[in-house]
């Protein structure tokens, strides 16, 4: 009866456990250098493009926006991906009024590891502001 007892407690604790995610915060010359850029298809929108790989092993996985108005959370989405090929790593931003008037959005995208990289196969890479990295107006990696 005891082993059966500290069975299921070592089955209840695994079950806690979650994945490890590291989180790796780009401010925006570090964004940019690797390889997260802004896009401007219109005047009202901004698109963010991000790698389609990051180190030959890092396959994006899933996003999420979280849009903010005068610091205050407004709304989030997320999107996960099937497969890294069938979508088209850009994320378009439709605020760039409200950009103008105390809107922000701080932007997280997941990579998955696809080689050997022991526990921590996922990371988080978040620009925590939008306005941030398109006032910076970075044009050169140094």
């Amino acid at each position: 009866m005891r082993y059966i007892l500290i069975l299921v407690l070592l089955f209840t604790k695994a079950s806690f456990a979650s994945v490890p995610i590291s989180n790796v915060n780009l401010p925006p010359i570090k964004a940019f250098c690797a390889g997260f850029t802004l896009d401007r298809p219109t005047v009202e929108y901004v698109g963010l493009k991000f790698p389609k790989v990051i180190n030959e092993k890092w396959f994006p996985v899933a996003t999420m926006v979280e849009y903010r108005l005068n610091k205050n959370p407004i709304f989030i989405t997320k999107t996960k991906f099937k497969n890294a090929d069938d979508q088209d790593h850009m994320i378009i931003l439709g605020f760039h009024e409200t950009m103008q008037n105390g809107g922000d959005a701080a932007i997280s995208i997941t990579y998955q590891c696809m080689g050997k990289c022991g526990l921590r196969y996922l990371k988080n890479y978040t620009i925590p502001s939008i306005v941030s990295y398109v006032n910076a107006d970075v044009q050169l990696c140094i």
